[in-house]
């Protein structure tokens, strides 16, 4: 029996130096998951798109609404066979198409903009995929956004142009980035020989608090320069110590504001590349609800417990608190 599992993600949504999801999640940021007429289409057979995405509350009638988007993800392509074998003729030429639908279930956390993923067939979109297509409608949205603005002044007689609303109204920029694991660290950097380089790539956060990351007086030199994302390397051609280099990748991941790639070669001599999503956090899920709300009951409770157990590191719930009330009369 297919085993399913869940993954975690950090949702880094800005809009310029000063707004975050919040601050256009109900004019832009749940549109541009909510209308089904979205599409991004990937060469002419392949199509993405959210199905069916409503905003819920976790909370369970708790004092502070836990407000998410929790819906599919599908990819909607045409898969096309060549050839097929036969014992008696062997390779046969036969050209067939069928339609397929691989899809993910994700539950957006507004409250902390974490993603929970959970691929519901195989070959499911990944998150590079889910990352690409959710840029995409926040654009889209974003301009349709700036034009329905431009109306509303247009009509009431203000002297305004597009290019003054689109500087008043930064265009969206998103980083998803795989949450990792100390164990799936250390597991896969071990199997390294000789580890010869390692990429950080630091990328502006939401409104996380850093502090005590091993990187943060990078972050705040990058910050003062008022950069979207900063690369920092460290490379050794002999190797560099695998034992610190795991310390070093699991601090510097473990906020999810981090993308590391390592690169060097396994106890073969084989080149052996990593990234986050090499050695992101998976949790099991059993006895999937057939129900989309107990779905997203479900996978809310597992996150909750990797929380609690600090698989799972996230901003508490509670800092946006007064921007999440604000949505509620949205449900």
């Amino acid at each position: 029996m297919r085993q399913h599992s869940a993954t975690f993600a950090n949702f880094i949504c800005r809009f310029g130096d000063d707004k975050v999801l919040l601050d256009y999640a109900e004019d832009i940021v749940i549109p541009a998951f909510t209308r089904d007429t979205y599409v991004r289409s990937y060469g002419q057979r392949t199509h993405y798109h959210f199905y069916q995405v409503k905003l819920v509350d976790l909370s369970g009638g708790g004092e502070l609404p836990v407000l998410a988007l929790a819906g599919q993800f599908i990819k909607d392509t045409e898969l096309t066979r060549h050839q097929i074998f036969d014992a008696k003729q062997g390779l046969i030429k036969d050209e067939q198409r069928m339609r397929s639908a691989p899809s993910v279930f994700f539950v957006l956390l507004l409250n902390n903009h974490r993603l929970i993923y959970f691929p519901e067939t195989p070959h499911a979109p990944d998150l590079n995929a889910f990352k690409a297509t959710a840029e995409q409608f926040l654009r889209r949205r974003h301009k349709e956004y700036v034009n329905e603005l431009y109306q509303a002044l247009k009509a009431e007689g203000e002297k305004v142009t597009k290019k003054v609303l689109f500087e008043a109204h930064p265009a969206p920029t998103l980083e998803v980035i795989a949450l990792t694991g100390a164990d799936n660290i250390a597991d896969f950097v071990r199997r390294y020989a000789v580890l010869r380089r390692i990429d950080f790539r630091l990328v502006r956060p939401n409104d996380d608090i850093d502090a005590g990351e091993i990187l943060d007086q990078v972050r705040e030199f990058s910050r003062r320069l008022n950069a979207d994302h900063t690369n920092l390397s460290t490379a050794n051609s002999e190797g560099l110590d695998i034992e610190a280099s795991i310390e070093a990748v699991t601090a510097a991941t473990k906020t999810g504001n981090q993308e590391v790639k390592l690169t060097g070669l396994d106890e073969d001599g084989n080149h052996l590349t990593g990234n986050n999503d090499k050695f992101q956090i998976a949790a099991p899920v059993e006895n999937i609800p057939p129900t989309r709300t107990g779905l997203t009951q479900r996978l809310y409770e597992i996150y909750e417990t990797m929380m609690q157990t600090g698989a799972i590191r996230a901003p508490a719930m509670d800092r946006t608190a007064e921007k999440i009330r604000q949505l509620v009369r949205l449900l």
